[in-house]
């Protein structure tokens, strides 16, 4: 009896989270329109129609088309796209392309090596680099690493993001959710915690060595979990909702959501003296704290208004509670990177009339507020580690997306998801 009342009661409060040119202005709540005449042309080609190249150079132009930092060409129909050497350099330079890039593997036991010829039309040089995955299933992150490869070989924005695993949290049955490892496309999925309940996953480090999580049995209980060793620490336990809700950026202290003896509050965790401080002792509901403000001060979901909305405190007990968002009557998740919050806001779909959750930026430090999406429902935001892209889920007519919004290009890409109900994600 006393497991399913903490089971009632931490569904109830995970209730509460889910419904309630290149160079650009810093200020990234302005909407931003890139020049596109200066980006470069890169035609991409693959060596033969094999079924393992032909996935490698389809996740390329993916990559390429997400990072805005090329117009890219490619061949719709696959059937063309074998490189003519000398005779097709000539035509490529006629069509204005600037660089080709050209893909083939190669195997080694259960490895799959991709290899990238890189043709400067420009220079008039070449290049091939080979990018080795363990396990073929991996394939798309010789794409993504490829795809950082040419980004930096061009000298534009970091796009680093683009080769970081996904942690996110699925439901699998009743009372039963895996926690699996994913690119950001969630073409590669492998579970790395099964069995029971596990939800609410968050990486403990930038890089992403160990995660944190939540086991659901008896009580709430954290652990820390090492991906190459399989060391499982448990961290703390909560008789209602324990989660950890965010990290700072060196990995040192935590903000956890707790409720020990009622409902939800924050709390702050010292990873190193295991030192625990509650921040917040509010009657309702607070969860979701995020740092903000270079970790001085964090973002919080909370029902103080007698609705969910987002509110900013220092990190000092019992200090005094800002509000920070003063549009909408259920801003119920949120995000934040520096100065920036990013969160859903239920509303009107303004298609259909119907009510769904929308995405706003605003920052901290203006009233400036940027809207993001327009029409279904878009949920749990998340920015990248770079804080120029946003992941999100997108759920419109009973179709089911991962979004990836591009803040510097002005940009949004949607990624099917088949059969997957995600609780949680972190990247």
């Amino acid at each position: 009896m006393r497991a399913k009342q903490s089971l009632l009661r931490f569904l109830c409060i995970c209730s509460f989270l889910c419904f309630y040119s290149f160079s650009y202005a810093d200020d990234k709540t302005i909407t931003i329109t890139t020049e596109t005449d200066n980006v470069p042309n890169i035609q991409v080609i693959s060596s033969d129609g094999s079924e393992n190249n032909m996935k490698i150079y389809k996740m390329l132009v993916q990559d390429l088309k997400t990072t805005g930092h090329f117009n890219v060409y490619y061949d719709d129909t696959l059937k063309t796209n074998v490189l003519k050497y000398e005779i097709a350099i000539q035509d490529y330079k006629a069509k204005n392309i600037h660089f080709i890039a050209q893909i083939s593997h190669k195997k080694d036991g259960k490895k799959l090596i991709g290899i990238l010829t890189l043709r400067d039309l420009i220079a008039d040089k070449e290049e091939v680099t080979e990018y080795i995955q363990e396990e073929m299933e991996a394939y798309p992150f010789i794409a993504h690493t490829m795809a950082v490869y040419l980004n930096d070989y061009i000298k534009a924005e970091n796009v680093d993001w683009i080769k970081r695993y996904v942690i996110f949290s699925k439901y699998t049955g009743s009372a039963k959710s895996e926690i699996t490892l994913a690119d950001y496309t969630f073409t590669y999925q492998k579970p790395v915690i099964v069995n029971g309940l596990n939800v609410f996953p968050k990486w403990a480090d930038k890089n992403q060595r160990e995660f944190y999580y939540t086991l659901i049995h008896n009580e709430a209980t954290i652990y820390k979990y090492n991906l190459y060793d399989g060391k499982n620490e448990r961290i703390i336990s909560s008789q209602g909702m324990a989660v950890v809700s965010d990290v700072s950026r060196d990995g040192s202290k935590l903000l956890m959501s707790l409720s020990p003896t009622g409902l939800s509050d924050v709390f702050l965790y010292d990873v190193k003296t295991k030192q625990i401080t509650q921040l917040t002792t509010y009657s309702g509901i607070d969860v979701n704290a995020n740092f903000i403000n270079n970790d001085t001060a964090f973002a919080f979901v909370s029902d103080r208004l007698g609705y969910p909305n987002i509110f900013m405190q220092n990190l000092s007990p019992n200090s005094n509670v800002f509000q920070l968002v003063f549009r909408g009557r259920n801003n119920s998740s949120l995000s934040t990177f520096g100065n920036y919050i990013v969160f859903s806001s239920r509303e009107s779909d303004l298609e259909t009339g119907l009510n769904g959750f929308n995405l706003y930026l605003v920052s901290s430090q203006s009233d400036y507020i940027r809207r993001l999406s327009k029409t279904g429902t878009n949920r749990i935001p998340r920015f990248s580690y770079d804080g120029d892209s946003i992941m999100y889920l997108r759920q419109s007519n009973n179709e089911n997306a991962i979004g990836i919004i591009r803040l510097s290009i002005n940009k949004s890409f949607l990624f099917p998801l088949k059969s997957i109900k995600i609780q949680a994600f972190d990247w």
